[in-house]
């Protein structure tokens, strides 16, 4: 068939009346024609964004690493063109069932030679069908090991660019960087792309552990770009003057998953309590499916019905500014709520913890204590609401922020995150010049 009509053919597929099943079709098709179609499509899928600038990072979109292309695209010297769809349906046409798992993949790299093959030469023909629009300079991803990934890998070794990683993984309680370290042991796993920046030290010092992960110079500390958000974000609000006292839910993987039953029932006791009070409660949940797991515990509760918000369509950025107080465990979440300058509380009873090794948040850290209020029960909790509810703030400098934020992520030293990034590609840019 030309090559023409099978565009405008795959063209129709994909956007005509059975686009519903486009889904189901698009593996059929790539087994039948080949990674060359599966690169073809996947290029037809890429955001391009506002192409201003010389060179061109090619991305590979994730769930929240979106936050961080959106940022760059804003602040950094550079395109950053995404590719949204197929690199991780399209492979599985090829990828075993057996290797499609993060890291884990690299223990039977050996016995499939053919799918990497095939990887490779989907990725290598999908970055030369978007050069043709704009030269790609490199690939970014959000994330070094995974599986899809490890085609465009050989495809920039073979093309002579740099595969960087921006990585959205930023462990930080001991135990859970005990964990990712003895995760990475496992399989002896080796980095084979340029390099990798990361949010933070803890992070960094969890990658230089494992001794065959990659080299201590391929990791550099430069933050996360989404953070630069915050500088767009009016946190001057007194506290007095905002809506919102907020729980953000630990729900799954804080190390706290009973304790949060009990703190939910605190919280819908305190919107009861208050109710009709200039402040409304907010129960912001991660996702739609977290929604609905906390929906329903409230109902098998009894505590729905309650004037009580629970929600996870609200975006951060315009809940944390709106917070007299923010509630939460374990979470990085807590970071960005003393970005928005909210009264932080932590409960510490049952399985929530103020030290230790599953403790994220310790009192014993002064560039903690300061900012962070820790309820030691329910009464506490309650007392600390009420407060809060009154118009009682708690008071923290802009030097107690900043020691608080470096002791979790980065603090940028060229202005901005965007920029922190611009100087990690800057040097890949000069060797291929």
């Amino acid at each position: 068939m030309n090559q023409r009509y099978f565009k405008k053919l795959i063209h129709l597929l994909r956007y005509g009346f059975i686009s519903p099943i486009w889904s189901y079709i698009a593996p059929i098709i790539i087994k039948v024609s080949g990674p060359r179609t599966a690169a073809y499509l996947s290029y037809k899928s890429i955001d391009w964004g506002e192409m201003n600038h010389e060179k061109t990072i090619l991305c590979l979109q994730r769930e929240s690493f979106v936050k961080d292309i959106i940022e760059l695209r804003k602040r950094s010297n550079y395109n950053y063109p995404m590719i949204a769809g197929g690199f991780t349906r399209f492979q599985m046409v090829w990828f075993p069932i057996e290797m499609q798992i993060q890291t884990f993949y690299k223990l039977h790299q050996k016995k499939n030679n053919k799918a990497l093959t095939l990887a490779a030469e989907y990725a290598t023909h999908l970055i030369l069908l978007a050069s043709k629009k704009h030269s790609v300079q490199a690939i970014l991803s959000a994330n070094f090991d995974y599986w899809q990934d490890a085609g465009f890998k050989i495809a920039c070794k073979k093309l002579g660019i740099p595969f960087l990683v921006l990585s959205r993984e930023h462990p930080v309680i001991p135990k859970a960087c005990d964990e990712v370290i003895e995760w990475y042991k496992k399989t002896h796993y080796h980095f084979e792309g340029t390099a990798i920046a990361v949010a933070g030290r803890s992070t960094k010092d969890v990658l230089v552990k494992v001794d065959t992960l990659c080299n201590p110079e391929q990791v550099k500390i430069t933050g996360l770009p989404r953070y630069d958000a915050w500088l767009d974000v009016d946190t001057s609000n007194a506290l007095e003057d905002r809506p919102f006292v907020t729980l953000l839910t630990f729900t799954e993987g804080y190390y706290a998953d009973e304790t949060f039953e009990e703190v939910l029932q605190l919280f819908c006791k305190a919107a009861e309590l208050h109710v009709n009070k200039d402040v409304s409660f907010l129960v912001k949940t991660k996702d739609a499916e977290d929604t609905h797991n906390v929906k329903k515990m409230m109902a098998e509760k009894g505590l729905s019905g309650l004037d009580l918000e629970c929600s996870h369509e609200k975006d951060l950025f315009d809940v944390l500014p709106k917070s007299r107080m923010v509630i939460n465990y374990n979470s990085l979440s807590l970071v960005e709520a003393v970005m928005a300058k909210a009264r932080v509380v932590i409960p510490i009873w049952g399985q929530c913890k103020d030290s230790g090794e599953e403790a994220m948040y310790v009192s014993d850290n002064p560039h903690i204590s300061k900012v962070v209020e820790f309820a030691y029960g329910f009464d506490d909790l309650l007392e600390i609401i009420a407060s809060c509810v009154t118009g009682c703030a708690h008071e923290i400098s802009d030097e107690e922020i900043r020691d608080f934020l470096g002791e979790y992520i980065h603090i940028p030293t060229h202005g901005s995150y965007c920029d922190e990034f611009d100087s990690f590609v800057i040097p890949f840019f000069k060797i291929k010049d």
